[in-house]
């Protein structure tokens, strides 16, 4: 038997490999905006893209924070349960009378807390990112059904800045969240722990021995996470109005497929929120413009897990193709 190998001008070349990758979800975009645009008329309608900003606000903080644990080669699928556990307690609290803007530096505090769990079990602990946040999710849920107790909490009166509240026709919330992704791209591009992220989810030994502390950065980028849960739950509670014993589970996967659609590696050490605004774009808009269409809402789950699948499955081989041709040179 023989075997045939691609000579080096048959192989797709690094540049040609990069440039795919960059292009793919901008191709996807287009291809996407086309068809539900024909295939649902209202979908281009500004009231229809006004609101898609409002129902994904709360995903796109979440994105955020995904996106910080995902380039060290991390995850948190925890996210959604710990934003049900913080929505209750702020949905409390506004309902309680107590000033909303205290009720929010509660709900970031209490969001830095549960991510600092987080961080002492996979950076104290040594324990896999993936298995520590799966039991921290189970204990979220489980903390959530006992304060929920068959009791909904009703809130959305008491925050409708957080909700549908518009200026000049734009959701606040919609500049609420571009004010995050503004400031965590200046950090990622501009500042040292934004360096030190992408160092540790490049090699993580090889980051430590150049001095980077990798455990107090890692540590830091759970806490985050977590503080970005707890604005994220206010603005749930606001665009929702009522939190009940599910709130926030749908919405992990919903973030990790914005993380890696977009095109920050699932192995870590490249991307950035930017490319992660792209993937939220894109799975926003698929979740609506399935939703137009009449498709049941079953489905947004089923769709946005094959687009997680195969965007990770392309990363990889395409990482895994870049690191060989590299390699080759050297």
């Amino acid at each position: 038997m023989t075997t045939t190998t691609l000579s080096p001008a048959a192989a797709p070349s690094t540049r040609t490999l990069t440039l795919l990758r960059d292009a793919l979800l901008p191709i996807l975009l287009v291809a996407e905006v086309i068809f539900f645009g024909v295939a649902a008329p209202d979908f281009l309608s500004g009231a229809n893209l006004a609101n898609v900003v409002i129902n994904s606000a709360d995903l796109a903080l979440l994105a955020a924070g995904m996106t910080l644990v995902v380039l060290l080669a991390g995850i948190d699928v925890s996210v959604g349960p710990m934003l049900g556990v913080v929505a209750w307690v702020g949905a409390s609290l506004f309902v309680s009378g107590l000033p909303p803007l205290l009720v929010a530096l509660v709900s970031v505090l209490l969001g830095g807390a549960l991510g600092a769990v987080n961080a002492g079990l996979i950076v104290g602990g040594r324990i896999s990112p993936i298995i520590a946040t799966l039991g921290t999710a189970a204990v979220f849920k489980t903390v959530l059904f006992l304060l929920w107790d068959s009791t909904d909490v009703f809130a959305g009166p008491v925050v409708p800045l957080l909700g549908p509240a518009r200026a000049g026709g734009v959701p606040l919330v919609g500049l609420v969240v571009l004010a995050v992704f503004g400031i965590f791209t200046y950090v990622l591009r501009r500042r040292v722990f934004g360096r030190r992220l992408f160092a540790i989810g490049n090699d993580a030994e090889g980051a430590r021995l150049l001095g980077v502390p990798v455990a107090r950065t890692s540590f830091a980028a759970y806490v985050l996470v977590g503080a970005l849960v707890g604005v994220a739950a206010l603005i749930y509670v606001g665009r929702v109005g009522v939190v009940q014993a599910t709130a926030g589970q749908e919405l992990t996967l919903s973030a990790i497929a914005a993380v890696v659609v977009g095109g920050t590696s699932i192995l870590g050490g490249e991307g950035g929120v930017l490319r992660t605004l792209g993937g939220l774009v894109f799975i926003a808009l698929l979740q609506n413009g399935v939703v137009l269409m009449g498709v049941p809402p079953l489905w947004n789950g089923v769709l946005v897990g094959v687009a997680v699948a195969l965007a990770v499955a392309f990363d990889v081989l395409t990482r895994r193709t870049l690191d060989k041709r590299i390699g080759a040179r050297k």
